[in-house]
């Protein structure tokens, strides 16, 4: 029986640590957004997705559950998950022009577009795209 508990403790650590090291998307609304990222000095990661999207839900499933994508974002922006079919992501997908899913947004703590990317990204082209609007920011 102690084998077994600790087998287990030893599973739910990990569980743990993995739901750790994914991107960490805010709840909250874009003003919330805007106002964390002001606060903290960083731009806006946006997500703008659909339910219905199935490259959206693979960026989710592999992208955004990547461990070193998980902490260069956390590190360097406010990460936000918008779906473009409610309540203030239909006006936001309107106001950044987004027409296909996924869309990643890169935003300064202003709301100014700084540079959008559109279709699934993997891991590696992911990383490349943070790095470069981390550049274009500190300039």
């Amino acid at each position: 029986m102690k084998r077994l508990n600790f087998l287990l403790f030893i599973v739910f650590l990990g569980l743990n640590y993995e739901s750790l090291a994914q991107v960490r998307f805010m709840n909250g609304s874009w003003q919330e957004a805007l106002n964390e990222a002001q606060k903290q000095n960083k731009p806006i990661m946006v997500d703008f997705y659909t339910t219905w999207c199935g490259p959206c839900k693979l960026m989710t499933k592999t992208t955004f559950a990547n461990t070193q994508v998980g902490d260069f974002a956390d590190a360097y922006f406010i990460a936000l998950k918008i779906d473009c079919e409610k309540g203030e992501g239909i006006q936001l997908a309107q106001k950044y022009e987004v027409f296909n899913y996924p869309t990643i947004a890169f935003i300064d703590k202003n709301g100014n577009l700084l540079g959008k990317e559109v279709g699934y990204k993997n891991v590696d082209d992911f990383l490349e795209l943070m790095q470069k609007y981390r550049k274009k920011v500190t300039k």
